[in-house]
């Protein structure tokens, strides 16, 4: 992380050296601030450096807080919002704390916001590793463990904003955007458990990074229990300890009583065959591990398959799940209506073949397309046109490699 307090002689060097190329921008309208920066009480400290740095560079550059600018009396949203207006430009630096505080507030308002910051330049920076929020997730952030960090940040802040019409908030239903981007990766509540058995993810509310997709907290839940009751077939773990259990019988019986007599006699002629007794308990033991490794696959399996019947609901919000392992899912954004219409145009609008057809491609194929999406890799990247999504790989697409592979069930 870059650190900002450098020596006197240094500072002043570098501060005449990055105003020379830049120029701060006349304040034109309704504008009273160049930039507003949006941040975590936990960052205040890093961003309170840069805040000193950029205003002894350039004395003219106006910056707006919400520490030290916002009106007493007023409520947060109504500040953020006239400081919106009255700023040129916003600058939000990200954190987990940004993410899990700050960013949560303009989306659980973001139809106030969505109006006064339509318009406006957004400037991310990225102060420590997190989750890029949706509406953001369109826009080239900054990283502060850059070299060239603040002249890169000088250039954003005091450009033209003519020349930035791209770098504005966009609504997330644009899938030329959003399409295929990553919004969480959920881990199991159990994912620590070394049984072999299905993972459990929680379903109290949704997660921060979904909320602005997942609109109906219900279709969440609905979808997290489907994926929980996936059903548990015979291959239970018990077998596995039954089969230890046996094998260290039939160790027990077939040493104790020659163990006794060579006590007895002192003769261990006899028993010189008793180590190939050890060829079974070992065949015993790689079959184990195997039976545990086949357990396992039929785990993923089954949990892959009650992911898909999970996003025959969460498709309506624009996102689908992946089971990635038996402990971990990840959630992309994938809006299919045209691919939805195209299975309606060919096996019959609304009619309950294409209901069918829908609902099993949905089932079946799901979740391992929102693997694929979330990796950015599909095994066999040569789908037939026209797909509906603009770099990348349809859902439709997806299914009709499948079926050109032989594995529609």
């Amino acid at each position: 992380m870059e650190n900002f307090q450098t020596s006197e002689n240094g500072d002043s060097s570098s501060r005449s050296s990055v105003s020379h190329f830049f120029s701060v921008p006349k304040l034109t309208g309704t504008d009273m601030y160049h930039v507003f920066i949006s941040f975590s009480g936990a960052d205040s400290a890093w961003v309170h450096q840069l805040i000193r740095k950029l205003e002894a560079t350039f004395p003219s550059l106006i910056i707006c807080t919400h520490d030290r600018d916002f009106t007493a009396g007023k409520t947060i949203i109504e500040n953020m919002t006239e400081c919106i207006q009255s700023s040129q430009k916003i600058m939000m630096v990200l954190s987990p704390d940004f993410v899990h505080s700050r960013w949560c507030l303009f989306e659980a308002n973001l139809s106030m916001f969505q109006d006064c910051m339509s318009h406006k330049v957004i400037v991310p920076v990225m102060l420590k590793p997190c989750p890029m929020p949706l509406y953001l997730s369109h826009l080239t952030y900054l990283e502060v463990e850059d070299e060239q960090f603040f002249e890169k940040l000088c250039n954003k802040l005091l450009r033209n904003n003519a020349k930035e019409t791209e770098d504005v908030l966009v609504h997330f239903q644009s899938s030329i955007l959003y399409g295929g981007k990553q919004l969480l990766s959920l881990a199991a509540v159990n994912e620590n458990d070394e049984d072999v058995s299905n993972g459990v993810f929680s379903e109290t509310c949704v997660p921060d990074s979904l909320k602005a997709v997942v609109k109906d907290p219900e279709i969440f839940k609905k979808a997290i229990r489907l994926i929980n009751d996936t059903p548990t077939d015979f291959l239970n773990s018990k077998w596995i300890y039954i089969c230890i259990a046996i094998c260290l019988i039939l160790i027990i019986c077939l040493f104790l009583p020659a163990f006794m007599s060579v006590c007895v006699t002192q003769n261990w002629f006899p028993y010189l065959h008793l180590p190939m007794s050890f060829i079974p308990v070992g065949f015993a033991s790689y079959k184990m591990e195997y039976w545990k490794k086949f357990r396992l696959e039929k785990v993923i399996q089954n949990m892959s398959r009650s992911t898909g019947e999970a996003n025959l609901h969460l498709a309506e919000t624009s996102v689908l799940a992946g089971c990635s392992s038996k402990s971990s899912l990840v959630f992309v954004f994938a809006s299919l209506k045209e691919c939805k219409e195209l299975f309606q145009i060919t096996f019959g609008r609304d009619t309950d073949l294409a209901k069918c057809m829908w609902e099993k491609a949905i089932t079946n194929y799901s979740s391992d397309y929102a693997n694929c999406m979330a990796k950015k890799h599909f095994p066999r990247s040569d789908p037939q046109p026209p797909g509906h999504l603009v770099n990348g790989i349809c859902f439709c697409q997806y299914v009709a490699m499948q079926i050109t592979q032989g594995n529609w069930p």
